[in-house]
């Protein structure tokens, strides 16, 4: 189990909180393939990240789409997920978190770029009932529910002015990402090609770490080197590509 500091509890009820999960890379450094579809066992990274994400109490759960989506898409809906999908074929990492801003914003439309202020006390309302943010990457293979909920339970006592958390292992950030309604709101109102790394270095004040030894949270599937790691850890469960992937 994670090990972590304390935080001051603050007196507001506790957030919901809704997920996206970031799975529009293209998976070059693996031979340009969907990482997300990769399978332990026999299940994707995809269906056990899902998996950990509901167990641990997070609805509704979204992902974004790019390249892949003849393997993806029907993983997606299988897996009852929102699918947020990019109209491009290549996308950046900037692309994905503001497709996923966006789509957080959109239902509540209490701080969405461009429209009418609503009346304070209907505002406030919105506000109150509008779920925080968790952003996840698709390749995380050993994120699991306790990862989740740790994270969630130092998010709800953390400190009156945080509007971030992320995990940080041996001084490394990690993944999952969450983001106050608030800090959503303001990272939507930056120039198009800011993404939410640009919002963090300009508001260090308003990021709560999670100190943790769980290395899951920074244990991500990039590299060949990655994949034979993962391999050698859960053998002697097979780890495969699903057809097509898995011809040379």
């Amino acid at each position: 189990m994670p090990t972590q500091t304390s935080a001051p509890a603050t007196a507001q009820a506790p957030a919901p909180v809704a997920a996206t999960i970031l799975a529009a890379g293209l998976g070059r450094r693996l031979g340009g393939r969907p990482k997300a579809a990769l399978q332990i066992g026999g299940r994707s990274l995809l269906e056990r990240l899902v998996d950990a994400l509901r167990a641990a109490g997070i609805e509704p759960i979204r992902i974004v789409l790019g390249p892949y989506t003849e393997t993806l898409l029907p993983l997606a809906q299988r897996c009852g997920l929102q699918v947020l999908a990019h109209d491009r074929p290549e996308t950046g990492l900037i692309d994905s978190q503001r497709l996923a801003i966006e789509a957080h914003l959109a239902p509540g439309q209490a701080q969405g770029r461009g429209q009418s202020p609503a009346p304070a006390q209907a505002q406030a309302q919105a506000q109150a009932q509008a779920p925080d943010l968790l952003l996840v990457l698709a390749d995380l293979p050993w994120l699991q529910a306790d990862h989740v909920r740790a994270l969630l339970e130092h998010w709800q006592r953390r400190a009156a002015g945080i509007e971030a958390q992320m995990p940080l292992v041996a001084g490394v950030r990690g993944h999952p990402v969450l983001l106050s309604w608030q800090a959503v709101g303001q990272i939507n109102a930056l120039a198009q090609d800011a993404g939410i790394r640009d919002w963090l270095k300009d508001h260090p004040g308003l990021i709560g770490p999670f100190i943790s030894q769980q290395r899951a949270y920074i244990t991500d599937l990039d590299t060949p080197a990655d994949l034979a790691a993962l391999e050698q850890a859960v053998w002697p469960e097979p780890v495969r590509w699903p057809a097509p992937w898995d011809q040379p």
